[in-house]
């Protein structure tokens, strides 16, 4: 049964089409990843199952009764209110019936004994609603969305934005709701969080829809993908490799019924410029004119939106050794983040800095960078290394700078046409490089500190959160464009796709400690018993059996494609034939002029040949015809 349908749903923003004609549906039980580029419309229709905006036209229906939890913002709270303070009104209802258990059983006690009924009948209800273990559940949320125990008692005016967005994610999570709307949760999660949410969504028992950029996610816990695109909303069973395989067969599919559509359409063409002029064919002429106007044209495949092409280039070649890192150390008063980091970082090598959130992989990063004169130890740079930093917060950039100005100065040798040609592979085009760069939305800055990066020419990467602010498509350009980069990286990052893709050694951090580990996160991650080094990997005999079928089916379709080849040979020989017969025809009617009357048995010779001649043509215009449908099928 469906929990919300949305049914032709139009929605505008200053006359621009957000969706258009749009019908979507969540059922029961069903776990979908919502997904799509940024700004394409969805958290719009968040926003428009839980009522929060209207459509302009269409109807958005509600199962009477369901509860959905969706929350934009901390609910109101005092300036005392700590943490778990704040959890606990999502179960004021259940502290209401715990203090009137308690109350009864004060009366119980002092001999009330006709109050033994109500009590049961209440103690069963408070049971059956998770009473005895709602702090426990909700301990469990906190602790596995990365607070600790010490935590809880903190006030909520105390915490960081970070901090607050994982505790708006608690609320939503301990909703006793039928359908949970998730709007990028794994924002601000560290990696073992992002692992933690994974387990719970998997578990859930009821619905949820999720706003997502985290490929690994999408795979692990949705059974439905839903993707916004061009104001449209295209659905497929199934998690997100499901999705991008389906995607790309029905686009194949698409393109080849429009080639087939298109070549069908060719001949036909061909058969009616051919015999437009002939009597004897005019009621044919007219009758694939007639078919070629009623026929219901195959669209192409729409073009793939614009997308950033995040190229590297190359780098000038560095020494063996590209940096080395000796002792380093960072404390603030009484908190220590690391101490006694060290490590060597060879030409080609691709490092990813790993652990907890607050633990210091950013404070790390910085300080290999050079930005932290004040930690302790020391960072040495390799032969003609030249240092490239990516900064999540983008501190880097003037926000009293525009677009163009702000890359420009990152490569004064190019001439401001060659800056604006260069930021168009970023999509900024037109008037968009003079935007200031204050205006700019999240996803936009970090495409200008990429771009500032890439100009910059640096053979070291020091990249911290690239991701960040990115949608899939951009994700993926940008994931691209660093395994093609032939220098050196140091990552710190919460993609744990990227991570996976890019690095060959992980620098761990944890309890202020550091150690080396040879393999990317997944490797990581089964050594010390969690995931396994390739979550969703098949087993060797079902690969075999993929490999099997995938041999099978390039064999049917070489086969296929070899058949097509003879068809296509046969209907050109079949059209030479045609020509040839049509010639001969025409040369038979003059014939035809130039005999004597009254030599019978000469005409009626050339007559019969003349009518044989139509016979074996009309024979070769059917089977012209049934080949050229049987192509075009």
């Amino acid at each position: 049964m469906s929990l919300v349908r949305l049914d032709n749903v139009v929605k505008t923003y200053s006359g621009e089409h957000v969706l258009d004609g749009v019908s979507f549906r969540v059922e029961e039980g069903q776990k979908m990843g919502l997904i799509g580029r940024n700004g394409t419309g969805k958290s719009t229709l968040i926003r428009l199952i839980t009522g929060e905006v209207e459509p302009d036209s269409g109807a958005v229906e509600r199962m009477r009764r369901a509860r959905f939890a969706h929350l934009a913002q901390l609910p109101r709270f005092d300036s005392s209110d700590t943490i778990f303070g704040v959890v606990m009104r999502s179960f004021e209802h259940l502290i209401a019936m715990e203090k009137e258990l308690r109350g009864l059983e004060r009366a119980l006690e002092s001999g009330d004994s006709a109050m033994l009924e109500r009590y049961s009948r209440k103690q069963d209800e408070f049971q059956a609603k998770g009473g005895y273990e709602f702090r426990t559940r909700a301990r469990r949320v906190l602790s596995g969305l990365g607070f600790r125990e010490d935590d809880l008692e903190l006030p909520v005016t105390a915490l960081s934005g970070g901090q607050r967005t994982r505790l708006l994610l608690a609320l939503v999570l301990l909703e006793d709701a039928d359908l949970l709307l998730l709007d990028e949760p794994e924002n601000h999660l560290d990696l073992e969080a992002r692992e933690w949410l994974e387990g719970f969504l998997k578990e859930w028992p009821r619905a949820f829809v999720m706003i997502s950029h985290d490929r690994h996610m999408l795979n692990s816990v949705t059974d439905t993908i839903a993707e916004v695109e061009r104001a449209e909303l295209f659905q497929h069973t199934g998690n997100y490799d499901a999705f991008l395989a389906h995607k790309e067969l029905v686009r194949e599919q698409q393109q080849k019924a429009y080639e087939r559509q298109q070549e069908y359409i060719a001949k036909q063409e061909t058969f009616i410029n051919r015999f437009r002029y002939k009597n004897t064919k005019a009621s044919q002429v007219q009758g694939r004119i007639k078919q070629l106007e009623k026929m219901e044209r195959v669209e192409p495949p729409p073009a793939d939106g614009p997308k950033a092409a995040f190229r590297m280039g190359d780098v000038v070649r560095t020494g063996q050794v590209v940096l080395t890192a000796r002792d380093l150390g960072m404390a603030y008063g009484a908190l220590r983040l690391y101490e006694d980091v060290s490590f060597s970082l060879h030409r080609g090598e691709r490092l990813g800095i790993v652990g907890p959130n607050g633990g210091g992989k950013t404070t790390l990063l910085r300080q290999l960078a050079g930005r932290l004169p004040e930690g302790r130890g020391s960072v040495e740079l390799g032969h003609k290394v030249r240092l490239g930093y990516y900064d999540q917060h983008q501190d880097t950039l003037n926000p009293a700078s525009d677009v163009l100005t702000e890359a420009h100065g990152a490569a004064p040798q190019m001439t401001p046409e060659a800056v604006r040609s260069f930021l168009g592979r970023f999509l900024f085009t037109g008037q968009d490089v003079f935007k200031p760069v204050q205006a700019l939305s999240g996803g936009e800055l970090a495409r200008v500190a990429l771009a500032k990066l890439i100009l910059g020419e640096a053979n070291l990467l020091l990249l911290d959160e690239p991701t960040n602010h990115l949608d899939i498509a951009s994700r993926e350009a940008l994931e691209n464009a660093l395994l093609a980069y032939p220098g050196s990286m140091v990552l710190v990052s919460h993609d744990r796709t990227l991570v996976d893709k890019l690095v060959n050694k992980l620098l761990v951090i944890e309890n202020g400690k550091a150690h080396i580990h040879l393999g990317n996160y997944s490797s990581y991650r089964w050594k010390h018993g969690g995931a396994s080094a390739e979550p969703d990997a098949p087993k060797k005999e079902d690969a075999m059996k993929v490999r099997r079928q995938e041999k099978a089916r390039k064999g049917g379709r070489q086969k296929q494609d070899s058949e097509q080849r003879k068809r296509r040979k046969e209907l050109e020989e079949l059209e030479n034939r045609i020509l040839d017969i049509e010639t001969l025809i025409e040369q038979y009617e003059e014939r035809f002029t130039e005999l004597d009357p009254s030599d019978y048995a000469k005409a009626n010779a050339l007559k019969e040949e003349y009518e044989g001649l139509k016979a074996d043509l009309q024979e070769l215009y059917g089977h012209w015809e049934s080949l050229a449908e049987e192509l075009a099928s």
